[in-house]
């Protein structure tokens, strides 16, 4: 069996906490006109876009909930973020959380490098929610991570399904051998980091609510109070930006110089 699919501790110690790094974040709601329908208006009550910036750097990454398909696949159990590292950036993410009643977190991500959102955006799809058409994308990558608590409550993560085989004519074998392996060891590991933040946000809000988990829709999203709002999304904004940063300085480096912002976002991290 491959290392990738043992399951490992997903937290590191020596990394600052989500409610720490939150401190020096600001979280921007703005409504997300631009990709309003205009055919159904009814459906833009929850079109919105969240800017995260930072005390310290000139670095805003944007966030919004949105609707993913694919060759006309749906994942409703799933609730979906697209991540940019700025408004409008070459290179996007886009992170399918779900959390099951027996608290196993997934956090499916693909990665479209070298595609905008609005490239793979369909505003006027019948759907609350902005949906994304992977489909569209030029080259998807995907890696999966799945975390699971131990018997002592510890989280630990696996991860499943790397496939990087759609960028094979831009770089080497061999650099595609060692852009799987960041993604599944050391990419993983920092997402996982932040991403079991996540089932501690979900289960301490419905801690008076007899511990009944929901699944992460966008109207129970939308309704969290702010510093767990926060928390979650920046979370998928990390999470993304550890993605992006990957494959940009793997692949992409001087094709597109959009993802040296989730570079410098990563650098501030850590």
């Amino acid at each position: 069996m491959n290392y990738s699919n043992d399951s490992k501790p997903a937290q590191i110690f020596n990394l600052r906490s989500l409610e720490e790094l939150n401190e020096s974040f600001y979280l921007q709601r703005d409504n997300d006109t631009a990709y309003f329908s205009i055919k159904k208006p009814e459906n833009n009550i929850n079109r919105v876009v969240f800017n995260l910036q930072t005390s310290d750097i000139n670095v805003t990454p944007t966030i919004r909930l949105v609707n993913c398909v694919n060759k006309n696949k749906k994942y409703p159990l799933y609730q979906s973020f697209a991540i940019e590292t700025k408004d409008k950036s070459t290179g996007i993410a886009i992170i399918m959380i779900k959390l099951d009643d027996q608290k196993t977190f997934y956090c499916n991500m693909r990665i479209l490098p070298l595609n905008t959102l609005n490239d793979v955006a369909d505003k006027e799809a019948d759907s609350p929610l902005l949906t994304v058409n992977l489909e569209k994308a030029n080259y998807l990558l995907k890696t999966d991570i799945t975390i699971n608590p131990s018997n002592t409550g510890e989280a630990l993560y696996s991860t499943h399904e790397v496939d990087v085989n759609a960028i094979s004519d831009l770089i080497t074998s061999a650099e595609m051998i060692e852009l799987k392996r960041e993604l599944e060891f050391q990419g993983a590991k920092l997402i996982a980091h932040y991403c079991q933040e996540i089932i501690d946000i979900v289960i301490n809000e419905n801690s008076t609510s007899n511990n009944t988990i929901p699944m992460l829709s966008e109207d129970y999203v939308l309704q969290l109070p702010l510093n767990s709002l926060k928390e979650l999304l920046s979370a998928n904004v990390i999470s993304g930006n550890i993605a992006l940063e990957i494959v940009g300085s793997n692949v992409i480096r001087n094709l597109n110089k959009d993802w040296i912002g989730a570079s410098s976002f990563i650098d501030y991290l850590l």
